[in-house]
C-alpha cells in the first residue's frame, strides 16, 4: 500500500485514513465531520489547481479546502 496525501489522491479512488498532519484543532474538526484514522474515505473530485477537495466518508459528501486536504495522509488501495 502506498502512502500519499489526500490531494494526490485520483478521483474515484478509495484511501484509508492513516495521518492526519494537523494540530489538535485540525484533528477536532475533522472528527466531528467523520474523518479519522482508519476511515475508508472515497475522493469524489478536485476542483482546479489550489481548488477545494470534494470526499465522501460514510453517507456524508464533504468540500474540504487544498491546505486542509494537504494534512491528511492516506493508504490507496
Amino acid at each position: 500500500m502506498k502512502k500519499i496525501s489526500l490531494i494526490h489522491l485520483k478521483a474515484n479512488r478509495k484511501g484509508k485514513v492513516i495521518e492526519v498532519t494537523g494540530g489538535t484543532n485540525l484533528h477536532h474538526r475533522l472528527m466531528h465531520m467523520g474523518i479519522f484514522k482508519g476511515k475508508e474515505i472515497t475522493k469524489v473530485s478536485h476542483i482546479g489547481l489550489r481548488g477545494p477537495v470534494v470526499i465522501k466518508a460514510g453517507r456524508s459528501i464533504l468540500a474540504l479546502g487544498h491546505g486542509v486536504a494537504a494534512k491528511i495522509i492516506v493508504e490507496q488501495e
